[in-house]
């Protein structure tokens, strides 16, 4: 590949060169002119040049499709791959979304709970508060009515030391006016 030979049509001394056939180069070519027409060596000589730059473009078209079409190939597989990994992104944002949500959901019904749980204890509170004043309230009655119990006991008892207490002063007044033999 690269380039080919050239016998230089135009140059009077038919010099071999290396450099690749142009398309101006093959619509100005001048055959040498011989008594009945062209040069046929020359001919043969600038058919074999166009031959050989023809075949080395067709191969290095060839080439280059086939380099395109691995080019291509890898490109549907690196868009293939860049596709997964968007909807893998897709997919990951998703669940992303889903997990915070979920984690709302269970934020949510903790601080429910929790709230339930803080009014249960409070109602318990309230109800052990109100047991607790009912117990005082139950001890004051009964304090008060063993208070007035234990007022009249004393109250009887005085009553019954005051009555005992008389009838030993009355006695004793006997006593003291019986004459003493």
């Amino acid at each position: 590949m690269g380039y080919s030979q050239r016998v230089s049509g135009n140059s009077p001394l038919n010099e071999v060169t290396e450099v690749p056939l142009t398309p101006a180069e093959i619509v100005h070519w001048q055959f040498r002119r011989r008594l009945l027409g062209y040069s046929v060596k020359d001919v043969k000589a600038f058919v074999q040049q166009v031959s050989e730059t023809v075949a080395q473009l067709m191969e290095e078209n060839q080439s280059l499709k086939e380099e395109r079409e691995r080019l291509l190939e890898r490109l549907q597989v690196y868009q293939a791959i860049e596709q997964q990994l968007q909807n893998a992104l897709i997919v990951a944002e998703k669940i992303a979304d889903d997990i915070k949500r979920q984690a709302q959901r269970e934020a949510e019904l903790i601080i429910a709970q929790a709230q339930h749980e803080a009014e249960q204890i409070k109602a318990d509170a309230r109800n052990q508060y109100q047991a607790e004043l009912e117990k005082i309230e139950r001890l004051r009655q009964l304090q008060t009515r063993l208070v007035t119990e234990l007022r009249h006991l004393l109250l009887s008892h005085l009553e019954l030391l005051e009555k005992t207490s008389a009838g030993f002063i009355g006695e004793e007044v006997k006593l003291d006016e019986e004459p003493m033999d």
